[in-house]
């Protein structure tokens, strides 16, 4: 099997708040440095790897409490569409779907950005109208950013099973 490596970000100026940072050098270092078969990175003195603790540290990660799990969700047979309509007022175009459960995301990009430009949240907004643009952008973050799948521009549905009760989203890690 070949060896794939991630060649890094784009633009190497990644962290312009700090002065002098050369990110390129520190991420080829690291690249070299990583070994797949361990999942560890190899250093002079030792092996590192990147724990739970870390990503509570690094991003303020919730670490502690319940699991997204899918397969949880797909046990609840709920019709996707309404839900997503039920909880967010976001209307999808059937030509949008990709079976019963998946959206094209820039479905989800588009009626956010509409939405936000004719009406901003302010102070005033409805509680409800702040809650349904709430669930849709964790929708995207969830399906999109954490964990995306391999066609790079569906989102499923079945996460929405995590955005509802609303206040139950900082209990799942």
């Amino acid at each position: 099997m070949e060896r794939v490596v991630n060649p890094g970000p784009i633009d190497h100026t990644l962290l312009l708040s700090q002065h002098e940072h050369k990110s390129e050098l520190l991420w080829k270092a690291m690249v070299e440095r990583w070994r797949l078969e361990t999942h560890c990175f190899h250093l002079p003195f030792g092996e590192v790897t990147i724990t739970l603790q870390d990503m509570q540290v690094l991003f303020g990660l919730h670490i502690d409490g319940d699991v997204v799990y899918i397969q949880d969700a797909t046990r609840r047979i709920r019709p996707w569409r309404t839900l997503l309509e039920t909880l967010t007022r976001c209307t999808i175009a059937p030509t949008d779907m990709d079976g019963a459960s998946r959206v094209r995301i820039h479905s989800f990009t588009g009626y956010l950005r509409d939405q936000l430009q004719v009406d901003p949240i302010r102070d005033a907004t409805p509680v409800e109208r702040v809650e349904s643009i709430a669930r849709l952008y964790m929708l995207v973050i969830l399906g999109d950013i954490l964990f995306p799948n391999s066609s790079g521009n569906l989102i499923s549905l079945q996460y929405l099973a995590f955005v509802d009760p609303i206040h139950d989203v900082g209990n799942f890690t």
